[in-house]
């Protein structure tokens, strides 16, 4: 995770709120919130994992624990009764460990005024609806958030400074926020060397009721650098400047360094007596190639029954494969060259995630603080739209296929 002053704000608030304790008790609170789950699937080739910061996975014959597991502790200290501190560390698998890496949030709360509140430090990534839930499985009904939309952002957690504003009228609430500042990517690689978010701001706009809630956000940024797979792969394009005009515009294109990169998301849900009517919609697109036009979303039924909520979930990515002889007919491909095109088309590819699963699932609360749930997923994949999966080759030799996973999980909060 990101380097810098705020994992200091995290230790030495934590370090004010341990100090003289038993003094201090109704400025401090300490929660928690776990998973304990496993994933199975029948497939060797389409692995899942939870999302591409990941490298565990869970493939045929064998449960894995680690794509899905995690433990997290919320710190709240009152500093005034205007503000206060707050601090979230999840320990989830990661292919780095360390603190910065596990402080999801640590931030200082302002509250302005009833209706104005202002934020600075480390805060999640608020570009989708479980932005800060995400992790927190007990949170919503099903094993995990859906691949599909929460799989591929890249980022859990931003740094800067948001203010929003709450407004309440007859039938529903008003909410605004703006957030400006930075981030950085937390996709697994050998190397560790995460993709920089720079010039990054949020807007988004929410109304509740107690029935249904609508939210929109829309967040834009600059990528600040590459993965070292990805600048390889451009370098080497660019060095057949001699013999194809277009090899250093084409290098520029292949490369997220420098790219303009937008996120927009709808959310709805709809409560209908003992049912619920729930999705989101997100649309995708940068000045890379790299990471190209793509729309997804989820859409939830829920059916409440006591202690128990059985659920239909269908979630899609959905982005066009790229294949270089069509996109540029001008690259030279000739015995020299046909595995850097290749290489290429993988660096297009790896991101053009293009699949859709459906699953049906069961909830059964046996305490309020305690969840235990089960979940079969179908995941179609298309051609070269394998991305979200955890493979062995490269993407673009992935065909169609079909895959299997089954979920069993418990939620806890403490």
């Amino acid at each position: 995770m990101i380097k810098g002053q705020f994992s200091a704000i995290a230790l030495l608030c934590s370090g004010m709120a341990a100090f003289n304790a038993s003094a201090e008790q109704e400025r401090l609170n300490i929660s928690g919130f776990g998973t304990i789950a496993t994933a199975t699937a029948d497939t060797n080739n389409f692995e899942f994992r939870n999302d591409r910061s990941q490298d565990a996975k869970a493939k045929k014959d064998g449960f894995a624990f680690r794509p899905l597991s995690s433990i997290g502790v919320q710190i709240d200290y009152r500093i005034t009764d205007k503000l206060d501190f707050v601090g979230q560390f999840v320990y989830r698998d990661q292919d780095f460990q360390k603190l910065d890496s596990i402080t999801q949030m640590a931030f200082l709360r302002y509250q302005l005024s009833p209706s104005w509140q202002l934020r600075a430090g480390r805060v999640a990534a608020d570009i989708f609806h479980f932005s800060d839930t995400r992790d927190v499985s007990i949170a919503y009904p099903w094993v995990k958030v859906p691949t599909e939309v929460y799989g591929i952002v890249p980022s859990r957690s931003l740094d800067g400074a948001d203010v929003s504003y709450l407004k309440p009228y007859d039938n529903f609430e008003l909410s605004l926020k703006a957030f400006f500042g930075k981030g950085e990517s937390d996709f697994t690689s050998d190397d560790f060397v995460p993709i920089q978010f720079d010039n990054l701001y949020t807007l988004g706009i929410e109304l509740t009721s107690l029935d249904w809630s609508v939210a929109l956000k829309h967040t834009k940024t600059e990528a600040e650098n590459a993965s070292p797979g990805a600048n390889f792969v451009s370098e080497s394009v660019a060095q057949l400047q001699p013999i194809w005009s277009g090899a250093t515009a084409y290098a520029r294109e292949l490369s997220t360094e420098g790219a303009d990169i937008e996120y927009t998301s709808l959310y709805f849900n709809r409560f209908l007596g003992e049912w619920e009517l729930s999705g989101e919609l997100s649309h995708i697109d940068s000045t890379s190639i790299g990471l190209r036009h793509s729309i997804n979303g989820f859409f939830n039924l829920s059916y409440f029954y006591g202690a128990h909520t059985f659920y239909a979930l269908y979630s899609f990515a959905d982005t066009d494969a790229y294949y270089i002889g069509e996109e540029r007919p001008d690259f030279p491909i000739n015995a020299n060259t046909l595995q850097l095109a290749a290489l290429a088309e993988e660096v297009a590819n790896s991101l053009a995630h293009s699949q859709q699963s459906f699953s049906v699932g069961w909830r059964w609360d046996l305490k309020e603080n305690l969840a235990f749930k089960a979940q079969i997923e179908r995941t179609d994949i298309d051609e070269r739209g394998g991305g979200l999966r955890a493979r062995d080759d490269l993407v673009i030799n992935g065909e169609e296929s079909v895959a299997h996973t089954l979920f069993l999980g418990l939620s806890f909060s403490f």
